[in-house]
Formats: structure tokens, sequence, C-alpha cells
């Protein structure tokens, strides 16, 4: 049965979201993200341990593996609404950026203030938005 807005109530026999929990969707899709951006930190770190890969794309491998992280994580969040899938899986690549600063700020990493923070809060919402839209949209 399909509402207004086009979509069906339930996909694969699951209840989706309803407006009330946006909240909490964005959050697991946080987690979501979170937790892939963790298994690859250790895929990273057993490539760099058993290859003679340099040092030296390090930065590259960790900026994109965070890239596709937001993405995916935003992904999940678009699957799983009914509307505003490019503004929840935005808001999940902008927070999750942000959380990405409060571990650096607890466990006393340095950042580069200036336009590199803005251009990694740009990122991740424009990753998170992409994400948001295909997910929504598949």
């Amino acid at each position: 049965m399909n509402n207004s807005t086009g979509r069906s109530s339930g996909q694969g026999g699951l209840i989706l979201f309803s407006q009330g929990s946006a909240t909490l969707l964005v959050a697991r899709g946080l987690l979501v993200a979170l937790l892939l951006s963790f298994i690859f930190l250790a895929l990273y770190t057993l490539l760099l341990y058993l290859s003679p890969l340099s040092e030296a794309y390090v930065p590259y491998l960790i900026y994109g593996g965070t890239l596709l992280c937001i993405f995916l994580g935003s992904l999940y969040v678009g699957k799983r609404t009914e509307e505003k899938g490019w503004l929840r899986g935005g808001l999940t690549g902008l927070i999750y950026v942000l959380t990405l600063m409060l571990f650096c700020f607890l466990f006393n990493v340095s950042i580069e203030p200036g336009i590199n923070i803005l251009t990694k809060l740009f990122l991740g919402f424009a990753f998170g938005t992409l994400g948001g839209i295909l997910g929504i949209n598949s």
C-alpha cells in the first residue's frame, strides 16, 4: 500500500521509521559510519603492516575511507526513511565530522583551525546528502 509520497509503508516486511524517530535514525546511521570507519582503519593498519606500501599514502586512504563511511552511513539512513533523505543523510555526515573533532579534542590530537575544518564539514555534509538521496531513491 502506498502513502502520499509514493513510498511503500513497509520495506521487506519492516515498518519504516516514523517522523518522531528521525533523531534515532540519524544516530543509527552515525553508528554505522563509525563502525565502518573502525573496520577500515583496522584494514589499513593490516595493509601497512603486511605490504611495502609507503606511509605517505595513509592520509589519502584515511580521507577517502572517511568519505566512503559517511556515504555508506547516510545511505543506511536514506534507505530507512520516507522523506527528507538528503537532510537526514547530510546531518549524519555533519555529525560524523563533528564527532571526529570531539574525539580529537578528547584525545588531545591537534586540529588545524581555519578552512581545513570548513572543508571537512562541507564534504561531510555533501557526501552525507548524496548518500541520503541515493538511499531514499533506491
